[in-house]
């Protein structure tokens, strides 16, 4: 399992999350975790890129998954 974090959104982070579920990695993007250069472009990558590689998600749901309140489901397109 791999969660991100990161700036470039649309570049860096992307580039780490595609990298990390094509290597076979459980991939968790945190979306208030990353930032880009404008807003348009980091909403852009959070709703069309990220979930076909991996499960986006909030910092505050990743650590209720983490300390075993929430069930840490995978339901991104790449998990169907």
């Amino acid at each position: 399992n791999v969660a991100i974090g990161g700036f470039l959104t649309n570049c860096c982070v992307e580039s780490t999350m595609r990298t990390a579920y094509e290597n076979g990695y459980n991939v968790v993007t945190l979306k208030d975790c990353c930032a880009g250069l404008s807003i348009e472009e980091h909403n852009n990558a959070i709703a069309n890129d990220f979930p076909m590689f991996s499960e986006p998600m909030s910092s505050n749901d990743f650590m209720n998954a983490v300390i075993g309140e929430d069930e840490l489901v995978l339901t991104g397109k790449g998990y169907e």
